[in-house]
């Protein structure tokens, strides 16, 4: 027989399946933005959740709107989190991740990739025994533009052009 869990054991348990469903809605944000995929951000954040990007702050609402309209500007995306610090408390949890974003938008002939680096503060809430985000921060620490040399596509690569739930590497 098997030795029985610890209160200990059983706190530890549910504080790594908190921290899991945390750090999956984290990905799925990243998930959301890269593919365009806007019927999945309100299975995300709560609808009463606030956000914060310095030249943006508003409710859900607005940043759906926002962020709508900053994402499908791009061509290219790439929003990658590093593996995010959570502290859980109760039903409330706050995760710190760092992240990489890259997008290429068409500005000239062969366009200009933007290099973000920065932090997204995030909050988290538990209702109705399920996780959604509550809040964003974001934190930038580095800003880049760099014109691309050559149009690559058409090129031999796979590139992540004008990704959406439609386009044929989706996973469905």
């Amino acid at each position: 027989m098997g030795a029985e869990l610890s209160p200990a054991d059983i706190a530890r348990l549910k504080r790594i399946a908190d921290e899991a469903e945390i750090t999956a809605l984290i990905a799925a944000y990243a998930d959301v933005m890269d593919w365009l995929d806007w019927d999945r951000l309100s299975s995300v954040f709560w609808p009463d959740s606030q956000f914060d990007f310095g030249m943006f702050k508003g409710d859900f609402a607005a940043y759906d709107s926002f962020v709508r309209m900053l994402e499908e500007g791009y061509r290219r995306r790439l929003h990658m989190f590093a593996i995010p610090v959570i502290r859980v408390s109760g039903d409330k949890a706050r995760a710190d991740s760092g992240s990489f974003i890259i997008c290429r938008k068409d500005n000239d002939a062969h366009g200009a990739d933007d290099i973000f680096t920065g932090r997204y503060l995030f909050t988290a809430e538990r209702r109705d025994g399920g996780w959604r985000l509550s809040g964003l921060t974001y934190v930038l620490h580095f800003l880049e533009q760099r014109p691309v040399p050559a149009d690559d596509r058409g090129g031999p690569m796979h590139y992540g052009d004008d990704l959406s739930p439609r386009h044929p590497f989706a996973v469905r």
